[in-house]
């Protein structure tokens, strides 16, 4: 128990915001191997285990070819849940467990990148290493598989099986990126997902697993010539470049309007937004400020306070700073009761408008601060974290040290910059609403 109080004092002063957080700098070693692939390393003696999170980079469903929506995604279900006999899912799992390779290997699917992590003794790295090079470029195709995969039809996609805000933020992108891929879902489309073939499968992992997309952000006890030496031999065989071409900027078009989407239900989900600024934009911790008070914070912020504490309308309210590569948004949802729909959204409209015009006070503005960085502290407990967020300040095009230089910079943000990013950037007339359920009832 000794050993684990200063670690549970410091998440109760964090969460509770008693104190300015005090953050040692992080050692970061960043190099390209001589294959050129991007290696972001964090040395921790700590432990011998090492955190594995790689990246290939603007790959991801974005680039899916037109007609064939969900390539991406129906390409990494089939490669991690092939059924061919010596291939499968289970014996991967069982050769995974064999080498201690925590919770196996993990993966998601974003607009712009497909992401890995995975985590293993540091003397099984080279073999973990090898297993996931072997589902990459050497997978054994089975028609019967992507028959059920291509077939498949996510039950987000209809109104009928979805959840109410599940479909609501469907919509609300639809209206805000169309014609543009951030439109779509990662899953694609169930027409576009019906006409991938093995073909296509095989040209996808040829065109997206290249040298030049890929980087990768570790934490571990382990040399760092060691590992830039396992990651060339193993993955130093790709091709180098991709064909395929950058998808550009995608339209905001948030109309500053109200869309309804009627569905048999006794609560109705809502989506909102208008446009933010990009992770690494000189607005964006003045902006992120402002979310934490506006929405950003459960039981603490305007909206929810107003919303919930006082009025009891809604299960749950809040507001989010996002984005795409291409894109940035800030986003929020409520879950309520269909009769206080329209309150709720009006009760957000004024709390907009309240703190575009007025700004914010001293009192909040120091406790936003102050539990934003004490929270930022937390996703540095653990190896996984901090590997997870250097790979995520790095896709996002912060420079390689903002995870040292982040919240000192945050605490540099003035109550001045915070009002005018406020009067600048916060604007109803672009402020955007989905509801789906039955909220005239």
């Amino acid at each position: 128990m000794k050993q684990n109080a200063p670690l549970l004092i410091l998440v109760v002063w964090c969460l509770t915001g008693w104190f300015l957080p005090v953050q040692a700098d992080i050692l970061i070693k960043e190099w390209n191997t001589p294959k050129k692939i991007h290696i972001l390393f964090v040395p921790d003696p700590s432990t011998d285990l090492v955190s594995v999170n790689f990246s290939f980079q603007q790959i991801g469903s974005a680039v899916d070819p037109k007609g064939k929506e969900g390539l991406a995604a129906v390409m990494m279900q089939l490669l991690f849940e092939r059924t061919v006999e010596g291939s499968d899912r289970f014996t991967l799992q069982k050769k995974l467990k064999r080498l201690g390779v925590i919770h196996g290997i993990q993966y998601d699917i974003s607009h712009d990148n497909i992401n890995f992590w995975f985590k293993c003794p540091k003397d099984k790295l080279k073999e973990a290493f090898l297993i996931v090079k072997i589902i990459l470029t050497e997978p054994s195709l089975d028609e019967k598989e992507l028959a059920k995969m291509k077939n498949y039809d996510p039950a987000g996609s209809r109104l009928a099986t979805a959840g109410e805000l599940e479909f609501a933020k469907k919509i609300l992108f639809q209206k805000v990126f169309s014609p543009h891929p951030y439109a779509l879902p990662t899953s694609g489309t169930l027409e576009g997902r019906q006409s991938i073939t093995i073909q296509d499968i095989q040209q996808s992992i040829q065109q997206r697993f290249v040298r030049e997309k890929l980087v990768f952000s570790v934490t571990g006890n382990i040399d760092q010539n060691v590992l830039g030496k396992q990651i060339d031999e193993t993955f130093g065989g790709l091709p180098e470049k991709s064909p395929l071409p950058n998808i550009g900027p995608a339209p905001l078009n948030f109309d500053g309007q109200m869309t309804i989407l009627h569905k048999d239900s006794p609560q109705s989900g809502v989506e909102f937004g208008q446009p933010g600024v990009a992770y690494n934009h000189p607005d964006y911790l003045p902006l992120l400020v402002i979310n934490d008070i506006l929405g950003g914070k459960p039981f603490t912020s305007r909206i929810w306070l107003e919303a919930r504490e006082k009025q009891g309308l809604v299960y749950n309210i809040q507001t989010d700073l996002s984005g795409n590569q291409y894109a940035a948004l800030l986003t929020g949802s409520f879950e309520c009761d269909n009769q206080n729909a329209q309150t709720v959204i009006t009760i957000i409209k004024n709390e907009w408008k309240s703190l575009k015009e007025n700004g914010v006070n001293e009192k909040e503005f120091k406790a936003a601060k102050t539990g934003l960085m004490g929270r930022f502290v937390l996703n540095f407990t653990s190896p996984d974290g901090i590997a997870q967020y250097l790979l995520m300040c790095y896709l996002n095009g912060f420079p390689t040290n903002y995870i040292n230089l982040r919240n000192k910079l945050l605490n540099e943000v003035t109550l001045e910059q915070v009002n005018r990013v406020a009067k600048e950037y916060l604007n109803l007339n672009q402020l955007t609403f989905v509801i789906v359920g039955n909220p005239s009832q």
